[in-house]
């Protein structure tokens, strides 16, 4: 699918905000993704483009956004899949993936006695006959896990849909290693791309698909050029390729893991982080911006002070 035709609206001296995100269903999330994160942002959004960046389906996405009560922007989904326009509420690009190497990758990861969760264009849907990666993955999903063990049901929801990823996951961080070996060694002349995630899980795409391609997308929307106008957040999982091209404005630390999931400590530096950048970045807007910035609904320094303060004292877990 061709890129809709979008009037650009970044000017020279305005800046595109990508947060890399993995949102879960557990308290990270809930307490700094949607609390302190999304006072942050939904006030950045109102005269800044933002881009939410992730492996995860779009239906997850889109709810994740309406409980930030985020209304302007991009989301990026299933690592550069599908890229949709919150304005518009319409989908800009999509590209899906050939259904026969849909099914032998499906094939493959339940040999390996991994859970498989397929992103079709409206929902997800699992597979898996082991009862410890489904309930694993469950507590790091942000909507409640629909999966199946009827292995023909699960098929018939492969073909009656647009497969435009594949999550394989195994609850052993080692196991899938392991998984993704075998997998690039028998692959390497399918029209895949498969990027190991930060957990226990990697995720397959048609080859033209990865974040960082998604971004030139945009990119080539809003008539970006340089890569100075790029601040790349990782916010609980990074993307290399993006680590390396927008290397001049980066938040992100050394993610300490735990059972295989992120600590509480290295999300709350990155937030806290994130909050002083973004507010040195405004700040010194406002001092030598164009009216663009300047006016009174679009930047109020005394107003983003207050939001950032707010943001900042949110109630942290201990």
């Amino acid at each position: 699918m061709a890129i809709s035709k979008i009037k650009p609206t970044i000017g020279v001296n305005d800046k595109l905000f990508i947060i890399d995100i993995n949102p879960g269903n557990d308290e990270i999330t809930k307490d700094l993704v949607i609390g302190r994160f999304a006072k942050m942002i939904k006030n950045i959004s109102q005269y800044q483009k933002v881009v939410i960046l992730s492996h995860s389906t779009l239906s997850l996405l889109k709810k994740m956004v309406k409980d930030i009560g985020l209304k302007k922007g991009y989301v990026v989904s299933d690592n550069g899949a599908r890229i949709y326009n919150i304005d518009e509420d319409k989908v800009i690009y999509d590209n899906s993936m050939d259904r026969d190497e849909v099914l032998a990758i499906v094939h493959f990861a339940i040999m390996q006695n991994a859970l498989v969760l397929v992103s079709g264009s409206q929902r997800e849907y699992g597979y898996s006959l082991n009862l410890l990666n489904s309930s694993s993955l469950n507590k790091k999903h942000y909507l409640p896990l629909p999966y199946t063990s009827d292995y023909p049901k699960f098929v018939k929801f492969i073909d009656s849909t647009i497969i435009h990823s594949i999550l394989i996951f195994q609850k052993e961080r080692e196991k899938m290693l392991k998984t993704l070996d075998k997998f690039s060694a028998i692959a390497k002349d399918w029209t895949f791309n498969a990027v190991q995630g930060q957990h226990s899980y990697f995720v397959v795409t048609d080859r033209e698909n990865t974040k960082y391609n998604a971004i030139l997308k945009i990119m080539e929307i809003l008539k970006i050029s340089n890569v100075e106008q790029i601040y790349y957040y990782a916010l609980n999982t990074i993307n290399n390729q993006c680590l390396k091209a927008f290397k001049h404005h980066l938040i992100h630390q050394d993610i300490a893991l735990i059972s295989g999931y992120y600590s509480k400590i290295s999300i709350q530096a990155n937030i806290d982080n994130m909050i002083t950048n973004i507010r040195h970045v405004f700040f010194d807007a406002a001092e030598t911006a164009n009216d663009t910035y300047v006016t009174k609904e679009i930047i109020d320094t005394k107003r983003l002070s207050q939001i950032m303060t707010e943001a900042r004292n949110t109630k942290k877990i201990s």
